[in-house]
């Protein structure tokens, strides 16, 4: 089914948000607010990948997650998020 990052909710629990090279097209509000969205959505441990050019870094969730394979830019997200 279709999902919105824009304007949609959290979907249910997943063990992976792959979003590669989409958040880069995003202003910084739209970005937190899909990366809060992957934040929920993320069951414990889970992992998120995004792309080559996208970070974590600038976010207001950088806290909850860990990098796993950062040249890959693959975080998993922290047991306490």
């Amino acid at each position: 089914s279709d999902h919105s990052l824009a304007t949609d909710s959290v979907f249910s629990e997943v063990h992976l948000v792959s979003c590669r090279n989409v958040l880069i097209y995003f202003e910084r509000a739209l970005q937190d607010r899909a990366l809060g969205l992957f934040r929920e959505a993320l069951c414990h441990r889970g992992f998120l990948g995004l792309g080559s050019k996208e970070s974590l870094r600038f976010s207001a969730h950088t806290d909850a997650f860990e990098d796993f394979v950062p040249l890959q830019r693959i975080y998993r997200k922290k047991s306490s998020a």
